[in-house]
């Protein structure tokens, strides 16, 4: 059984404490690709973008407006995402990025936000990728 302090467990709260990955990279850096998800308005957003260099995901980092589950699967999105291709960190899915988390079923929708705001950043560098090259 995982150890919960309230709702959350203790991956969400060492996340949450720790905030690995949170920050931002210079959005005018050609290597630097944006994804967002979510709205302010309505409780939950957040930003991730990602460093790539000869495709390869250097970098990445995260914003977020909103509870500590998608706050975590935004820290456990970039991390998973550092280190692979673009076609691997395609890959990650929702599912398990919630049982890594041991989020709740009612908190699920914070792995599919962080899932919506990485394939948003693969995207983009796609996209910039396919332009410049």
């Amino acid at each position: 059984m995982p150890v919960i302090f309230g709702e959350l467990s203790a991956q969400v709260l060492s996340r949450c404490a720790a905030l690995h990955r949170a920050g931002t990279l210079d959005p005018v850096d050609p290597e630097v690709s944006t994804g967002v998800a979510g709205s302010v308005a309505g409780g939950e957003f957040l930003r991730i973008q990602l460093r790539v260099r000869r495709g390869r995901i250097q970098e990445a980092r995260f914003k977020a407006f909103g509870c500590s589950s998608s706050i975590a699967s935004a820290s456990l999105a970039c991390e998973w995402a550092e280190g692979k291709t673009l076609q691997e960190a395609e890959s990650i899915q929702e599912a398990e990025l919630s049982a890594a988390l041991e989020l709740p079923p009612e908190k699920r929708h914070c792995s599919a936000l962080a899932k919506a705001a990485l394939h948003g950043a693969l995207s983009a560098s796609q996209g910039k990728h396919l332009r410049s090259g």
